[in-house]
């Protein structure tokens, strides 16, 4: 038991401070086709999550705006769901009465234990808007991620092996108002978001005989409420000409930390610490182009007493292509510059995703990097 615990907490630290190139969903669908782009490109809809300054900083008349999104992100670079679903077909062969399959069950299960898997899940919601000078947006989000691995009490009984999860739930209800104003011939925004944000611990198990791959069945209410806070979001953008623009938004300006024992009682901290990202775009009816960089090196959400987190500081690129405003190509790519950070941190991640028009809008995103792939899906209305 004490072992795969100490398998378990060290899966989730590692997930949590990115050593495994988990990559949480901080934003929605179209930034995240462009590369985590979104300083200076974000629309009405995006805006409470990317730049509250750009509510009111929009190239086109948009006074409404409505955002539903989900979004999945699973980093399996031990390929455990592979081996979940050849256990199942074993075993089900076995329990019919094949002797070879029933030992094979066995030796599958057995080479799952230690093995690692790190899914994230997204909600998003916004709703926005905007007058001549003034902008108001409600917006809303939970993010769910987690570690997990496979643990036995038994190591020759395959009905003994179950997956568990441990991880973290962070559910924020942020108010965006945002005003331009003309400044020496440029019009210039400015943003604030208030935010409410609710953090949770989770912990899931259940045998790897009926666990489903997609994880669904994993959720349930095994939860440890870790409290929660207020803090601040700011944000402003500023035309340069008439199609490029510069943007810098700093969030978590009342940073905050939560210290508890995780499930090796190991003293740890979350910190939602202080950080700042730089952005410039090039914008016209067919093609927007944008650069993103973190200001400041930002620190893993997760640390411990005995682990030296790792730190991020990411660069992105981003285009997307207008196609007679009825579908957009998005395509984009990230890279981690901070110092002292493992080889797997420095890969390249890379992206691509496409809007519809279809009497509402639709958008699609996937990322992919080394072992972990993710999409996202949204939904709404700008007008």
């Amino acid at each position: 038991m004490n072992n795969y615990k100490r398998i378990l907490s060290a899966a989730l630290l590692a997930v949590l401070s990115g050593s495994v190139a988990a990559v949480p969903f901080s934003f929605e669908a179209r930034s995240l086709g462009m590369g985590n782009v979104r300083v200076a490109t974000a629309d009405i809809a995006t805006a409470p999550f990317a730049n509250p300054g750009m509510l009111s900083f929009q190239p086109s008349r948009e006074d409404f705006s409505l955002l539903l999104g989900v979004g999945a992100y699973l980093y399996d670079g031990d390929g455990l769901v592979g081996k979940i679903d050849d256990f199942k077909t074993a075993y089900s062969n076995g329990e019919a009465g094949d002797l070879n399959e029933a030992l094979r069950a066995i030796d599958i299960a057995q080479s799952m234990l230690g093995d690692v898997i790190a899914p994230e899940a997204t909600l998003a919601f916004s709703t926005g808007f905007s007058g001549e000078k003034w902008a108001f947006a409600l917006s809303a989000r939970s993010d769910a991620i987690a570690a997990g691995t496979v643990i036995t009490t038994d190591p020759i009984d395959p009905a003994q092996y179950d997956m568990v999860l441990e991880g973290v739930l962070t559910s924020e209800l942020g108010v965006s108002l945002a005003r331009n104003f003309q400044v020496f011939g440029q019009k210039l925004a400015v943003g604030l978001k208030p935010k409410y944000v609710k953090v949770d611990n989770l912990y899931a198990r259940e045998s790897i005989i009926t666990v489903d791959t997609g994880l669904g069945d994993l959720i349930d209410n095994s939860t440890r409420d870790f409290g929660d806070f207020t803090t601040l979001d700011v944000g402003l953008v500023m035309g340069l000409t008439q199609h490029t623009q510069i943007g810098l938004v700093a969030t978590n300006l009342v940073s905050h930390r939560i210290n508890y024992i995780n499930s090796l009682g190991i003293p740890s901290t979350l910190s939602f610490d202080i950080q700042a990202r730089l952005g410039i775009a090039y914008r016209t009816d067919m093609l927007t182009l944008g650069a993103d960089v973190d200001l400041i090196e930002n620190d893993a959400l997760l640390t411990s007493q005995n682990f030296q987190a790792l730190k991020s500081q990411n660069v992105s690129v981003g285009a997307e292509f207008n196609i007679l405003d009825f579908i957009q190509l998005r395509v984009g790519a990230q890279k981690n510059i901070a110092d002292g950070i493992s080889d797997a941190a420095k890969e390249n991640l890379y992206t691509a995703g496409v809007g519809l028009w279809l009497g509402f809008n639709l958008d699609m995103a996937l990322v992919a990097q080394s072992d972990s792939l993710g999409a996202f899906l949204q939904t709404g209305f700008r007008f």
